[in-house]
């Protein structure tokens, strides 16, 4: 099947929810734009392949835990209902494979990220695919510099105050077993947020802080380092 058929299919059974380009009047917005959507997908699944089967499978069986966008986009849309009966497997195939190919474009910035990472700041030797080994990388280092440009914030009384803080692994690990589970997460959580609020900062994100769900990613009930350490990408 040749791309503008694939492109045909989208038209005719996705785009009437997932537009491909940014809506001037987000008013009317039934679900995220075409743009911001795959690169949630490719960053979660680089790899072409994996990134599509995700997506066959995820279309015709959504859930929340298979779910990689962030949970507020799910709390404002809704999860996104099955299209079985309404796109085959082999057409959502030839559509997933489309998409992969021309979305988001390199120079794409979704609304209020400016000044966060785009497709291209990951593949950095523009092959147009993020490895695994290029996206690892370039996590790590625009982590490190968001710690340094964070170093410090201000509290409600104006006073100036350190993230040397932030919270880690260990601090969630309270018997040091080397998982999280969901009552170490909550009763940390829970102290961190009242230990805040009792010295006066600001509670911008409390509403939406990350579920212990969103995190465990495989669904066990217990969260690992590497699924902490990956916690913001959605």
């Amino acid at each position: 099947m040749l791309q503008a058929d694939a492109e045909q299919i989208f038209d005719a059974k996705c785009a009437m929810c997932h537009t491909k380009t940014m809506p001037t009047d987000r008013a009317n917005m039934f679900a995220p734009p075409l743009m911001g959507v795959m690169r949630h997908v490719k960053m979660a699944y680089p790899n072409k392949e994996d990134a599509v089967n995700f997506m066959v499978d995820y279309v015709q069986n959504p859930t929340k835990e298979k779910s990689i966008c962030m949970p507020q986009k799910i709390a404002k849309f809704g999860l996104m209902p099955s299209q079985k009966g309404n796109i085959t497997p082999e057409e959502l195939k030839e559509v997933a494979e489309w998409m992969f190919d021309n979305f988001p474009p390199a120079n794409f910035v979704g609304r209020g990220m400016k000044n966060r990472p785009t497709f291209s700041s990951f593949d950095t030797n523009g092959d147009g695919k993020i490895t695994p080994k290029e996206f690892t990388a370039f996590q790590n280092a625009h982590m490190q510099s968001r710690m340094g440009q964070r170093g410090q914030m201000k509290n409600s009384n104006g006073m100036m105050s350190t993230r040397k803080n932030r919270s880690s692994f260990t601090d969630f690990d309270l018997n040091n077993n080397s998982v999280i589970t969901k009552d170490e997460f909550l009763k940390v959580r829970a102290k961190k947020q009242a230990a805040r609020a009792k010295a006066g900062y600001p509670m911008y994100n409390a509403v939406n802080a990350l579920s212990f769900e969103s995190i465990d990613k495989d669904s066990n009930g217990k969260i690992t380092l590497d699924e902490f350490n990956n916690r913001y990408n959605f």
